[in-house]
């Protein structure tokens, strides 16, 4: 019985150290697998997808953020750990959406949205969610920091043209008949083609692919693996590879944490569309939308920045698109009917509650759209994104036997790069449009190295003097061209002594037309100081005695167009062209019409790869002249394509040349101010004129910020428009602005008669004679000065609107400005502000 039993607890001592080590071979096995899964799932409870997104696993995540992806919808979202806030790529709760049905429904579960064009021309429209995910057309692929999925965006073939119409004999039997196991299967397919004996091959019977019969073959294709590329090989073989064929896009997507950012990226260097054309992709178009119950607004870069409340009910506007940096001089625009402030810079975010996010793009953007609306029109959710024309087109007319038709004309070759765009996450105070500004100065900041304003006595005082301009003139009934001098180098000299005499000192001067026949003046690949100016001997005495009296003096120099036909330039040669073949040209524009004055002469485009040469020559001149300073008329402001198809320089190529010249341009001068200021000249900038001050006032929009001048103040010294030149001319309004933007004055004037531009193609500056603003310029930049002076180096920490018509502007240090644009006082914290007054709050001493 000792020895049973003895046996027995044996036994049962080897059982169980069995099941142990089975348990232990199970668990071993299950996290085997685990880590071979295509996204693991971290032990991370703290950072744990909302309830209604269960689906979504853990991709990656680093110290401040964790990226999840559902991999059945490809839908993203991120949660940023210290906030506790959870982003999504998509509205989660898109299905309760009373207002969107069918199709419009659909789309909210895109992260991707294609307009593209067959060869006739004809626009069409894919999306993701349709023609891609639903068909399961994708794939996930696991990075270190995030993911990336390809889509292959396109509907794939489903009908009788999936069946080639004719497979050779020998591949009909290696590679179908073969692998055929099942006899029955064996004898129904081959009673499904015919053979033809001339051929040497299997013709399709059409007849016998109707209805399950095609299924059922298509199905067995599967199973044997004759699959499709198997399948083009035989349809291309037997002619029949174009017939009906769909457009197909692959594009790329990934998604990487980098610190407290989502960094997006869409490479279209493998987009293959056959005979179609990819003209615009939207990107993540539904990130962060907002539902109809939540308080908040957009933010879009409409000149100065615009705000866009959520739920405005502004259906009867419509939808926000503007393209950043301005018109393409190489695209036909015949009419010019919406007069708009450029967008500048390449931001938008969105507030809801007390949240925010604020999108960069960082690669693509001189091919973006901004794009935004309101909830209530095909859906109930506020959105804003980034749209990117890939490739373009315009109508070329044919003539010829007495008619005439119109075709598209393409783009030789799409946009192959990477778009890029950067999102950040705020929380609290900082969910504000200032927060946002002050977000993106911080990203400048660190790629481009900005750095602080050093400490002066006043502010800038900015003074454009205008040289000298051609004016048509006439003998004898023939028509030629005259030179006419506004200011010469002396007259300029008296007009700052003046200056001078009133109490203004820190000038920055820009000098237009003061070189190679005025302001319209020949390309500058050389340089010569207009001889009725006074030629170079008197402009260096000015550049002498202004150094001597601290004045920094920028000659102005323009290169993207170039005005006349003349040695150094051959529009054929030099010039962009449109995508019809024709050189491009800028016509004025009729007030009247809106029509280009075709009467007047152009300016024509230069090519983008001219470029560098046409820099290269001026700087050669330019440094003789030993000025330390420059004026950039359009390089800062412009941005143009060049459609040559010798040459083809997309946008976002045509960007690129831009900062290298100015890179160059700026190693070899010293100084320059650019004029407009577009993003990728700020970080070569000392000072950016004809800032925007104000938006474009579009129905949509709902107020007008100064995001640009946050993201500048204290870094970069920034003016507006002229003030003489503009359509107000009440002083105090723009001393208000001033202090509210944080922007110094800036005047527009010549030393000649007003009459001297009287009937020329300069009628505009008719009210630039300086003898009729000096005395009100001395006294505007006096009181401007002496608030601006004492918070020029700081930053801009806040601005509020705090009633109708008042604006709080609080400096770093905690200076505040609070203006009053109404025509009565008002009453703000116990403080009485007069009508078109302000108060000035936390003074530095």
């Amino acid at each position: 019985m000792k020895g049973i039993a003895n046996r027995t607890v044996i036994t049962l001592l080897l059982i169980s150290l069995m099941v142990m080590t089975s348990g232990t071979a199970a668990v071993e096995s299950a996290g085997q697998q685990a880590e071979q899964a295509s996204l693991s799932e971290h032990d991370s409870a703290q950072v744990q997808p909302a309830a209604e997104h269960a689906a979504m696993k853990l991709a990656a995540e680093n110290e401040e953020l964790a990226l999840y992806v559902d991999e059945e919808t490809t839908e993203i979202a991120v949660k940023h750990k210290k906030q506790g806030t959870m982003w999504y790529s998509n509205p989660i709760h898109r299905e309760q959406d009373n207002r969107a049905s069918g199709y419009n429904k659909s789309i909210l579960g895109s992260q991707l949205l294609l307009q593209y064009s067959d060869s006739t021309g004809k626009p069409q429209q894919y999306d993701n969610f349709n023609h891609s995910i639903q068909n399961k057309q994708y794939e996930i692929q696991r990075l270190d920091d995030g993911i990336q999925i390809t889509y292959t965006v396109g509907m794939k073939t489903k009908g009788l043209d999936e069946i080639p119409p004719f497979i050779s004999e020998e591949r009909f039997q290696t590679l179908i008949l073969d692998h055929i196991e099942d006899e029955g299967k064996r004898r129904d397919l081959e009673k499904r083609f015919k053979y033809n004996e001339e051929k040497k091959g299997y013709e399709r019977r059409d007849a016998a692919f109707q209805g399950i019969g095609l299924s059922r073959v298509l199905d067995l294709f599967a199973e044997i693996g004759y699959d499709e590329q198997e399948r083009d090989i035989d349809r291309a073989a037997s002619g029949d590879g174009m017939l009906n064929q769909q457009a197909e896009f692959v594009l790329p997507v990934t998604y990487r944490l980098d610190k407290d950012q989502l960094v997006v990226n869409v490479s279209t260097e493998q987009i293959d569309s056959n005979s179609f054309h990819l003209q615009k992709l939207s990107v993540l178009p539904f990130f962060g939308a907002a539902d109809e119950e939540q308080d908040g607004y957009m933010v879009v870069p409409d000149g100065s920045g615009s705000l866009i409340h959520l739920n405005s009910g502004k259906l009867d506007a419509a939808p926000y698109l503007t393209p950043l940096y301005g018109r393409d001089a190489a695209r036909i625009t015949p009419l010019n009917l919406l007069r708009s402030s450029e967008a500048r810079l390449p931001v938008f975010g969105m507030k809801q509650e007390d949240k925010g996010f604020v999108a960069m793009i960082e690669n693509g953007d001189a091919i973006a759209n901004v794009e935004a609306d309101i909830s209530g029109r095909t859906n109930a959710y506020n959105y804003v994104y980034s749209s990117y024309g890939i490739s373009a087109s315009e109508q070329l007319t044919l003539s010829g036997n007495w008619s005439s038709q119109t075709v598209p004309r393409f783009q030789q070759q799409s946009y192959q790069g990477d778009i890029t765009i950067r999102y950040g996450f705020l929380q609290g105070d900082d969910a504000s449009y200032s927060g946002m500004a002050a977000y993106y100065r911080n990203y400048l900041i660190g790629k481009y190295g900005l750095t602080k304003l050093e400490e002066t006595a006043d502010t800038p005082f900015y003074l454009e003097l205008i040289g000298g301009m051609t004016k048509k003139k006439f003998f004898l009934g023939i028509p030629y061209e005259s030179y006419e001098a506004l200011t010469t180098f002396e007259e300029a000299q008296q007009i700052l002594r003046q200056l001078a005499e009133k109490g203004i000192h820190s000038i920055r001067l820009r000098y237009t037309g003061w070189f190679n026949g005025g302001i319209a003046h020949r390309i500058p690949s050389s340089v010569s100081a207009d001889k009725k100016l006074g030629g170079r001997e008197d402009l260096a005495d000015l550049i002498q005695y202004a150094s001597s009296q601290g004045i920094e003096v920028y000659p102005d120099a323009g290169f993207m167009e170039v005005y006349r036909d003349s040695w150094g330039f051959r529009p054929k040669k030099d010039g962009a062209r449109y995508m019809t073949g024709k050189v491009a040209k800028v016509y004025p524009y009729y007030a009247a019409n809106y029509k280009e004055d075709t009467d007047e002469s152009p300016a024509y485009v230069l090519s983008p790869s001219r470029l560098s040469g046409v820099v290269g020559g001026f700087l050669n001149d330019y440094k003789k002249l030993n000025v330390a300073q420059l004026s950039l008329r359009d390089l800062g402001d412009e941005l143009n394509s060049d459609f040559n198809e010798k040459r083809l320089m997309t946008r976002e190529e045509a960007k690129r040349a831009a900062q290298e010249q100015l890179s160059k341009i700026n190693d070899a001068v010293g100084s320059l101010m650019i004029h407009g200021g577009n993003a990728y000249s700020l970080p070569y900038a000392e000072s950016v004129v004809n800032a925007p001050l104000s938006n474009s006032g579009f129905n949509l929009t709902d107020e007008a910020i100064p995001f640009y001048e946050i993201v500048l103040h204290g870094y970069i010294d920034y003016a507006g428009s002229a003030l003489n030149m503009a359509d107000d001319q009440a002083i105090q309004g723009h001393i208000l602005k001033a202090l509210e933007t944080g922007s110094n004055l800036n005047y527009s004037w010549f030393y000649a008669k007003s009459s001297a531009v009287k009937d020329t193609a300069y009628n505009d500056l008719y009210a630039a004679n300086y003898a009729n603003w000096i005395d009100e310029a001395a006294a505007a930049y006096k009181e401007v000065n002496a608030v601006l002076r004492q918070v020029r180096t700081r930053t801009i920490a806040d601005h509020t609107k705090l009633d109708n018509g008042v604006y709080a502007t609080t400096y770093e240090g905690g200076t505040q400005v609070i203006v009053n644009y109404n025509d009565h006082r008002v009453k703000m914290e116990g403080e009485w502000i007069d009508a078109m007054g302000y108060r000035l709050r936390g003074e530095r001493s």
